[in-house]
């Protein structure tokens, strides 16, 4: 009763008020920087220390001495100037050092210690505050009330800390708020209970109520500047955290040449959608991966700018191509990903799977330089081809592979009969790369005739492979395989080394072809293995003819034209297979020292009847014979073709009607019989 007592009759109210509303802003503040300081460490730690401490101690000194400057004894009152600004110092001190013991490990010892200090600067701000008010009159304090309000700050204090080490939620700790703001009311009004002033005869009757009330609005002015001024530094420290946060996730979810989202940020998205699959709220969806066809070549020609440019133009074309709602990510070197939420229509989502190909083939003009490449797409459908990320994903790479091997720039859905054909791949994959280290491949050779004599030239050394698992392998198959393993190179020059070691036990008259593939045209030890191999062997230069399509001169021109020129100065031969096929051009004949043209078969099966076939035949025995060059026809199968190409003047020929290839020793037996010597005379 005594305090509601001296609350109600002996205060000020509209002052009260007034101490109120500072002690619910500041308590509102000093928590929220308590918060912050608590989650720093190191040099910060004490800057946030600082600021805390100086907003707490203003706020809980004004609240104190503005409901001192409310309370009435009844007699004249002054204040020792010394003491207030040691009260309102020891408010400031005692919060810094209650804040840095609740920084402790152990929450319930820094609730004690730190929370408990805190309690103890609040008693002792009041208290030497209290020694600083001087009432004219006989002062008497009970020891009953002086003790409670100590024990009421200390254990709400202690409480707050607690509460506000123990909340992880984003909103505000309003419960340690409460605690702190009824520390400080418990504290003063029960204090202010302790204290009795029985009036002198002969001395004044009260305070001077005007004076006090504007001391209480200056001090509750500045008091509240200095909340002010930590709320705002909290707030704008909070803004910049959060601008530079927003611009370190952007980074970490975008890829910095494109600012396309990158792939953490795709598989993020990807997880998320699958989530909402599983529990039933999401949508279905379409995963699109896209592969660009031919950038490597950009790279490798134009440089690696170039092909950041390029990057950067296909991010345009890919963002502008798809729906608002989409999202297409970077996801590697050359890589990118479409994902359409909100659909799982095969017909829609293969427009946009069209329009993205369609897209990728128009030409980039870049620096002057105009750059063509490509894009094959992989699709799945979710959930109908899964649920869970890492199953969409291997899925989609399955049908992208199946795009690429179909012939790129183009499109493929997933069909679950695509993994069984990417294991059976795989599988040959591992064949291929043991049979490489083990060389288990087999060398066999097709003769090549001499249409005037009918005797034997010569003939070209094939590669045969035998898989464990699927039996024999089609060159057609396993050696585009060998390209992409990067195997060809060791493949190649075995079997060079194994046509030589045949070739040299034939008769010394007699040639060996060896073919020779794009990526062993462009090493430049090429010259240096085959004189390695003719050194090793015994076999003459000028036996081996090395055979060379047109496509691998288009890769680097002068780069392929030194090779070759090296091989020529060994004396080795050097033929144009496939002549027709591929970027026929005279500049091939003019340019580089080719001894021989070697007319495809595919022109050969249609002979004599299709005329198309016919004329280009006959265009190219012209142009040999004009250029001095022999001519060779390959796949001769019928009496017709070879009477057809007898009439065209072609030197010589080699195909079914005249032997199948043979095994080595088949065709040393051959080579080397009576009668094949005869008929090579």
């Amino acid at each position: 009763m005594r305090v509601l007592n001296c609350l109600i009759y002996e205060h000020n109210l509209s002052l009260v008020l007034l101490a109120s509303l500072m002690c619910v802003v500041g308590s509102f503040v000093t928590v929220k920087l308590f918060e912050r300081t608590l989650a720093e460490t190191g040099t910060a730690k004490l800057h946030w220390t600082l600021l805390s401490a100086t907003t707490a101690g203003s706020a809980i000194w004004a609240t104190h001495f503005i409901a001192m400057l409310g309370y009435d004894p009844g007699v004249p009152v002054n204040f020792d100037a010394t003491l207030t600004i040691v009260s309102a110092l020891i408010a400031v001190a005692g919060s810094g050092a209650g804040l840095l013991f609740a920084s402790m490990q152990q929450r319930w010892l820094a609730a004690l210690c730190g929370g408990g200090l805190i309690g103890l600067a609040i008693s002792s701000m009041h208290y030497v505050g209290m020694f600083a008010y001087r009432a004219e009159g006989v002062v008497q304090w009970l020891p009953e009330y002086v003790l409670s309000s100590i024990a009421f700050a200390i254990l709400l204090s202690a409480l707050s800390i607690d509460r506000l080490r123990s909340h992880s939620g984003k909103t505000h700790p309003w419960l340690a708020t409460f605690l702190l703001v009824a520390a400080i009311v418990a504290l003063h009004f029960v204090g202010m209970a302790a204290f009795a002033v029985a009036p002198i005869a002969g001395m004044g009757t009260g305070a001077d109520s005007e004076a006090f009330d504007a001391m209480a609005g200056a001090i509750a002015v500045v008091a509240m500047l200095i909340v002010g001024t930590g709320i705002s530094t909290n707030i704008v420290e909070l803004r910049t955290r959060r601008e530079s946060q927003s611009r370190l996730r952007h980074i970490a979810l975008h890829d910095a040449l494109t600012q396309l989202p990158n792939r953490r940020h795709f598989n993020e998205k990807l997880q998320s959608l699958c989530e909402g699959l599983s529990t039933g709220s999401g949508r279905p969806f379409a995963l699109l991966m896209i592969d660009l066809d031919r950038f490597k070549k950009i790279n490798d020609t134009q440089g690696h700018p170039v092909g950041d440019l390029v990057l950067a133009r296909v991010a345009k074309r890919l963002t502008h191509a798809v729906r608002d709602s989409d999202l297409v990510a970077r996801i590697g070197g050359d890589e990118f990903a479409v994902i359409m939420p909100g659909t799982d229509d095969a017909a829609e989502v293969g427009k946009l799977a069209e329009r993205i190909v369609e897209v990728l083939s128009r030409p980039f003009a870049i620096d002057g330089n105009v750059s063509e490449i490509g894009g094959s797409v992989g699709i799945v459908l979710a959930p109908e081809h899964g649920r869970k990320a890492e199953v969409l994903t291997q899925h989609v790479d399955v049908a992208l592979y199946s795009a690429k091997h179909e012939g790129k720039g183009r499109h493929y859905f997933f069909e679950p009969s695509l993994i069984v054909e990417l294991q059976s791949r795989r599988q040959l994959e591992t064949e291929l790369r043991r049979a490489c280290m083990r060389d288990e491949f087999e060398v066999v050779y097709q003769p090549i005739m001499n249409i005037t004599s009918g005797g034997y030239i010569g003939a070209e050394a094939l590669v045969r492979w035998q898989s464990e698992s699927h039996g024999d392998i089609s060159p057609e198959v396993f050696i585009p395989l060998a390209e992409e393993l990067g195997l060809i190179s060791r493949i190649g020059n075995a079997v060079l080394r194994r046509a030589c070691s045949d070739a040299s036990r034939w008769p010394s008259d007699l040639t060996v072809s060896v073919n020779v593939s794009p990526v062993q045209l462009m090493d430049p030890r090429l010259a240096q293995t085959v004189a390695q191999a003719l050194e090793e062997t015994g076999l003459s230069a000028h036996r081996l003819e090395l055979e060379i399509t047109e496509t691998a001169l288009l890769g680097n021109a002068e780069k392929a034209l030194s090779t070759l020129s090296r091989l020529r100065e060994l004396g080795v031969r050097i033929s144009l297979d496939d002549f027709g096929t591929g970027y026929s051009s005279l500049t091939y004949l003019h340019k580089f020292p080719i001894d021989r043209i070697k007319i495809d078969r595919s022109f050969i099966d249609k002979l004599p009847s299709d005329a198309g076939s016919a004329s280009i035949v006959r265009a190219i025995t012209q142009l040999g014979g004009s250029l001095n060059l022999s001519i060779t026809a390959e796949g001769i199968e019928t009496d017709e073709q070879l009477s057809f190409i007898s009439g065209q003047g072609c030197d010589h020929v080699q195909g079914y009607l005249f032997s199948r290839p043979l095994k080595r020793e088949r065709a040393a037996a051959l080579f080397n019989s009576r009668d094949s010597q005869t008929a090579a005379a």
